[in-house]
């Protein structure tokens, strides 16, 4: 099988000059990627025709190549296979740690993706790290932030104005200045 081994968005220095993505395959067989593509957003695609991955091998791509602009916050990847399936893919929350490769720790599939920024291997076995900083499942088809419903919304503002109302009389009953200035009646004499 083949994986999205790591990726480094944000290296130290000029990102056209350090960006890169690497592949491994998994498998025992050396793999054909005619087919393959990356993509790092909706209309953003690299085809991988003509490239291969040996067996228990990596291909790294340097950003030179495959002209995709790894987005420093809230990243995103996604690898698919011949007919458009979609094999593989990660993201991360945030901003990217400079100079830090988002890096798969584990090959475990499943609806949970793991991966950490460590320190970059292009073409090599990443580093171990005992925590994962970016481990997180989410369910499909919810939103992650909690939206709030029309009534809420209105409860909230007229809770506000409400508040703010008070607030402004309050200070102006025990201010005499203010007081006078507001509430004073001229007496009529009849």
């Amino acid at each position: 099988m083949v994986f999205i081994n790591e990726w480094l968005p944000n290296p130290v220095g000029v990102d056209a000059a350090g960006e890169f993505i690497e592949l491994y395959n998994s498998g025992s067989g050396a793999v054909g990627l005619d087919g393959w593509v990356l993509a790092t957003g909706k209309n953003k695609k690299f085809s991988l025709m003509g490239r291969s991955i040996p067996a228990y091998g990596y291909l790294v791509l340097k950003k030179s190549a495959t002209k995709l602009a790894l987005r420093n916050a809230d990243g995103e990847l996604s690898l698919y296979g011949p007919g458009g399936a979609l094999v593989d893919s990660g993201d991360f929350l945030g901003s990217a740690l400079t100079g830090k490769s988002f890096s798969r720790v584990d090959y475990g599939v499943g609806p949970a993706q793991h991966f950490a920024f460590v320190d970059p291997t292009p073409g090599a076995p990443n580093k171990a790290t005992p925590i994962v900083i970016a481990d997180h499942t989410y369910p499909v088809g919810v939103p992650l932030g909690h939206q709030l419903e029309s009534f809420g919304f209105f409860g909230i503002m007229m809770g506000t104005a409400v508040l703010f109302v008070g607030l402004v009389v309050y200070v102006i009953k025990t201010n005499k200045d203010l007081s006078e200035l507001f509430f004073r009646r001229d007496e009529e004499v009849w």
